[in-house]
């Protein structure tokens, strides 16, 4: 699937990424990385919404679950369990969020789970960035359930 693919994916599946104009701008299993314009996603300070920057970052995860597993896993149901978020600087224009996820024993670990007990997990690292500034990272522990 293609970025462009992707994000009309989204917006049709998850009406808020319509709303906040999510756009994927690299959709691979092993990096993702989505943007939103400022001007809907910003609060009363004319700073980026905390709950739009923990949505993006939120929704990229769940993206880079899609990526790796919906092929191998068709009916696996991605959910986010646990996030920890902690915000840096604030955010001043349009923003993205990236993930990388490169490490094939931890997504072996959740297929072997998967396998077994019907359920696994990935821990991911997720990172907002407003320009060259990193504003805010998110660590966010998904499963995928039968």
């Amino acid at each position: 699937m293609d970025t462009k693919a992707f994000t009309s994916f989204l917006h049709s599946n998850i009406p808020l990424t319509e709303f906040m104009d999510i756009q994927a701008e690299t959709y691979t299993p092993e990096k993702m990385v989505l943007s939103v314009p400022f001007a809907q996603n910003k609060n009363d300070k004319n700073t980026g919404f905390a709950g739009s920057i923990s949505a993006l970052m939120t929704v990229c995860g769940w993206s880079v679950m899609y990526a790796n597993f919906h092929e191998l896993l068709p009916k696996g149901n991605i959910v986010a369990q646990k996030t920890q978020l902690r915000y840096i600087a604030p955010i001043t224009s349009d923003f993205r969020a990236e993930c990388i996820c490169n490490d094939p024993e931890s997504k072996q670990a959740l297929l072997d789970s998967f396998a077994e007990r019907g359920k696994g997990k990935l821990i991911l690292n997720i990172q907002c960035f407003c320009g060259d500034l990193l504003a805010a990272e998110m660590e966010a522990t998904y499963y995928i359930t039968k």
